[in-house]
């Protein structure tokens, strides 16, 4: 089966749960807005996306100074550009996804 799009995905579950499409479409957007609300910079940094399936969780990438390094591909020394940390989103599968997939 291909890749499910938004509409799809809202269409199948209006029509197993009985309800719209509207009301399907307004969870999945208050979720989202949940989402950001509490992976934000004052907050726990993780969500149950789909409680039970999938979770999201904040990491934060330490920065990397900049400096001399070798690339592994050449063996030439070059000079590596300064990155600051930043804010990454990480999503795993519970325990009970994986198993009912594998």
């Amino acid at each position: 089966m291909a890749k499910m799009t938004k509409s799809q995905i809202v269409a199948l579950l209006a029509e197993k749960t009985g309800a719209s499409k509207k009301l399907v479409a307004a969870v999945f957007e208050a979720l989202g807005e949940l989402a950001v609300k509490e992976l934000g910079k004052k907050r726990p940094g993780e969500f149950a996306i789909l409680p039970g399936f999938v979770k999201a969780k904040v990491r934060v990438r330490a920065a990397v100074p900049a400096g001399k390094w070798i690339n592994p591909f050449t063996k030439q020394e070059e000079m590596r550009k300064a990155k600051p940390a930043k804010r990454v989103v990480r999503f795993s599968a519970t325990k009970a996804l994986k198993e009912a997939v594998g």
